[in-house]
């Protein structure tokens, strides 16, 4: 009895991290990242970022506009690219 708690337990656990990074992608997707003000975590999860290029771009804050990103060379043109749509400079 306890062997099957125990894996119900753990089993809702893995549920529970799957469905609250589902709603944090989810939340991301459409709003654009300051990427002055988030984690490397957060910018791990803008689809297209790879966990390198969150890294570089966290190593070369801060940004005066994404462009930037391009002139300092945090991230290649190619990269921007990929990513522009959802990064923002705030004010």
């Amino acid at each position: 009895m306890r062997e099957r708690t125990a894996e119900t337990t753990a089993q809702i656990k893995r549920d529970t991290k799957a469905m609250a990074e589902g709603i944090r992608e989810g939340w991301s997707r459409d709003k654009a990242l300051d990427v002055n003000s988030a984690t490397e975590s957060d910018l791990r999860a803008v689809q297209g970022m790879t966990p390198k290029m969150a890294e570089r771009i966290v190593s070369h804050r801060p940004y005066a506009k994404t462009s930037e990103l391009v002139d300092r060379h945090a991230l290649t043109k190619a990269e921007y690219d990929q990513v522009a749509d959802r990064l923002t400079v705030k004010r």
